[in-house]
């Protein structure tokens, strides 16, 4: 198992510099997805309830004190196994348009922190892990099967107002079960605006 510095390195060669405290919550995410969709941890180090939400104190003690952090010099992304490196990736990904405080202000309204902290106030010091299995059980819940996500794009593309063709419908289907690229699904949509 890799360790969090080399979870830390993995995630900065993906964002380039960051803020610590993005970093810690990057780092929150990677590890609770990937409980929730491996049933292992990503790496061995506890994440304690601090006010600004998830902290590794492990990373904390390396970055104290920096308002940017460019490289992880302690660890190896190398070291991370296949499943490891696409969590990283799919989470920085998925969370790549928020920032510091908008990862923070999320982590607080999320079950793992607030179940951590026992109903201190958000200003209130703690120390208390986040429970693994929480994590595990609070992402697993977000995770839908295929059919429920490509009904959900759907629904909510129809609140936006829009329509969704029943090609782009069969597109995503086929793009589930491994039958066309998602590169290629979005060609056939850009060929069909193109038409019109």
């Amino acid at each position: 198992m890799a360790d969090v510095h080399d979870v830390a390195a993995a995630i900065l060669a993906e964002t380039g510099p960051d803020s610590p405290m993005r970093l810690q919550k990057l780092l929150y995410y990677v590890q609770g997805w990937h409980l929730a969709m491996t049933g292992e941890p990503v790496f061995p180090d506890r994440i304690e309830a601090w006010r600004a939400g998830p902290v590794v104190p492990e990373v904390y003690r390396h970055h104290e004190g920096k308002r940017a952090v460019a490289a992880w010099d302690e660890g190896d992304p190398k070291r991370l196994g296949d499943s490891d490196r696409a969590t990283v990736r799919w989470v920085v990904e998925r969370y790549a348009g928020f920032d510091r405080h908008q990862l923070s202000a999320m982590t607080h309204d999320e079950e793992p922190w607030r179940a951590a902290r026992h109903g201190l106030a958000d200003d209130e010091p703690s120390t208390e892990p986040l429970s693994r299995k929480v994590m595990a059980e609070y992402f697993g819940r977000l995770i839908c099967d295929s059919e429920t996500a490509i009904t959900q794009a759907v629904a909510n593309a129809r609140l936006e107002g829009l329509t969704v063709s029943a090609d782009a419908i069969a597109d995503a289907r086929a793009v589930d079960r491994g039958e066309l690229t998602t590169d290629e699904a979005v060609r056939r949509r850009i060929r069909q605006f193109t038409k019109q």
